[in-house]
C-alpha cells in the first residue's frame, strides 16, 4: 500500500512555522508518512514549479498558521485545491491570525492554543474535516483521516507549547 503523502507548508520568513513544518516532516517520516515541503531555497515571491509538483504529488495539504497568510501560501492553497478538488484534504489551522477571506477551498479551523486543550482542538479539527468530507467515505479514507489526526495532534501540541511559552514572556 502506498504511504499517505502530505504537503505541509509555512509562511516564508516565519521561523516558528518553518520549524513546526520540519518537525512534523521528521516525525511523520519515522511513522511511515511521506511528507513534502515547499521549495523555498531561492526565496521566490511566487510558488516555484518544484513546489507545485510537490503539491500535485500529495494526498493532503496541511498548514499551521500563526501569522497572516502570505500571497505565496495563498497561491499554494489554491494549487492544492485545483489538484485535490476536496476541501477536507486541505487543512488550515489558525492560531491568532486569519486573513483568508473564504473557506471555499479548504477546511479552516480557528483555535486559541493558549485557552483550549490539545485534545479539544484535535476533536474540533477532525470534526471540521469530517463535515467537509465528500458523501462517499470509504473505510480506507476513514483510516487515513485517523492517521492525519495523529499528525495534526503532534502539530497542535507543538503549536500549543509555542503559545504557552509566548504568553509566559
Amino acid at each position: 500500500m502506498k504511504p499517505v503523502t502530505i504537503f505541509v507548508t509555512y509562511n516564508p520568513k516565519n521561523d516558528f512555522e518553518q520549524t513546526l513544518a520540519v518537525r512534523l516532516q521528521t516525525l511523520a517520516a519515522i511513522h511511515g508518512f511521506h511528507m513534502l515541503m515547499p521549495d523555498r531555497y531561492e526565496q521566490y515571491s511566487l510558488v516555484s514549479q518544484e513546489t507545485l509538483f510537490r503539491i500535485r504529488s500529495s494526498d493532503y495539504f496541511i498548514f499551521f498558521s500563526t501569522s497572516e497568510l502570505t500571497p505565496t501560501v495563498q497561491e499554494e492553497i489554491q494549487a492544492a485545491y485545483e489538484h485535490l478538488h476536496d476541501k477536507s484534504r486541505i487543512v488550515i489551522v489558525y492560531d491568532r491570525v486569519k486573513n483568508l477571506q473564504h473557506d471555499l477551498n479548504c477546511t479552516e479551523v480557528y483555535i486559541d492554543a493558549s485557552k483550549n486543550s490539545v485534545q479539544e482542538i484535535l476533536q474540533h479539527t477532525i470534526s471540521k474535516i469530517q463535515e467537509n468530507e465528500q458523501q462517499a467515505i470509504l473505510k480506507s479514507k476513514q483510516d487515513t483521516v485517523n492517521a492525519i489526526g495523529a499528525i495534526l495532534l503532534v502539530g497542535l501540541g507543538l503549536l500549543a507549547l509555542n503559545s504557552v511559552s509566548s504568553s509566559a514572556k
